[in-house]
C-alpha cells in the first residue's frame, strides 16, 4: 500500500526506542510488543517549542543538568531536574496560548533518580496529577484524563488532559515531589529525576512524540 504523510514522524522501533521516520514512509510501531502495528493518528502539533531543552523553561528553585542520561531514543539527550536546598516547591514551567473550550494534553517522559514522584499541572482549569516513576502509577488526578506508560531506558511517559477555561497564556508546570508526594518540601540541593520530550498539544490524547527545537512542529 501507499502512505501519504507530508512530514517526518516518530515511532517505537523493534528495540523499543523512539525514532524518526521519513515522510511518506509507513510507521510500523512496536509499542505493544514484538508484533508491529501500523501507527495511524490525526495530525498533531507540539506547542512546546523546546521539547528536549529544559533550560529554556522558567526554573524555580530547580537547576537543569543537560544531557545527563540516555533518553527513550537511546541517545544521551535526557536532562535532569535537580532541586535546590530551600523549603519550598521545586519546579519548571512555561506559558502556552490556549483557546477556551478546547482540550489540551500535556505529556513528558520522566525517569526516577533520587526523586521518583512528579506532578504535572495545567493552569486555568487547575488540572493536576501526581505520578510514581518507580511503580508506574498515578494518583490525585483532577484533569479530564491522565495516563502513565513505560517507555525505553526506564522512562515513563506521563500525560494529563484538561479543557481550557480561558483564551490566554496558560501555565504548564512540572514539579518535583518528595517521597510523600509533598509539593512543598525541604530540598537537599542534589536530588532530582531525569526528564525528556515535553509536549503540549490541542488534543484529548497524547500523540506520538513530536520533537521541537525552537518552534512549534
Amino acid at each position: 500500500f501507499t502512505v501519504d504523510r507530508n512530514s517526518t514522524a516518530t515511532r517505537v522501533n523493534s528495540l523499543g526506542l523512539i525514532e524518526s521516520v521519513a515522510a511518506n514512509v509507513p510507521r510500523l510501531d512496536y509499542t505493544d510488543g514484538n508484533c508491529p502495528s501500523l501507527l495511524l493518528e490525526p495530525q498533531g502539533t507540539n506547542l512546546f517549542t523546546y521539547s528536549q531543552d529544559f533550560n529554556s523553561l522558567t526554573k524555580e528553585r530547580t537547576t537543569v543538568t543537560v544531557n545527563a542520561t540516555n533518553s527513550p531514543e537511546g541517545l544521551v539527550t535526557a536532562d535532569k531536574l535537580v532541586e535546590d536546598s530551600s523549603l519550598n516547591s521545586h519546579r519548571v514551567r512555561d506559558n502556552i496560548s490556549t483557546v477556551s473550550g478546547n482540550d489540551y494534553t500535556f505529556s513528558v517522559y520522566a525517569k526516577a533518580s533520587e526523586r521518583n514522584k512528579l506532578r504535572l499541572f495545567i493552569g486555568g482549569s487547575n488540572a493536576s496529577c501526581e505520578f510514581d516513576l518507580v511503580n508506574g502509577t498515578l494518583q490525585n488526578n483532577t484533569g479530564t484524563e491522565a495516563n502513565i506508560s513505560l517507555s525505553a531506558n526506564g522512562f515513563y511517559r506521563c500525560s494529563l488532559t484538561t479543557t481550557a477555561t480561558a483564551t490566554a497564556n496558560t501555565l504548564f508546570l512540572i514539579a518535583l515531589l518528595d517521597d510523600n508526594y509533598d509539593f512543598t518540601y525541604q530540598g537537599n540541593g542534589t536530588s532530582g529525576f531525569f526528564i525528556w520530550g515535553a509536549q503540549v498539544e490541542e488534543s484529548s490524547v497524547a500523540s506520538s512524540y513530536i520533537p521541537t527545537s525552537g518552534t512549534t512542529v
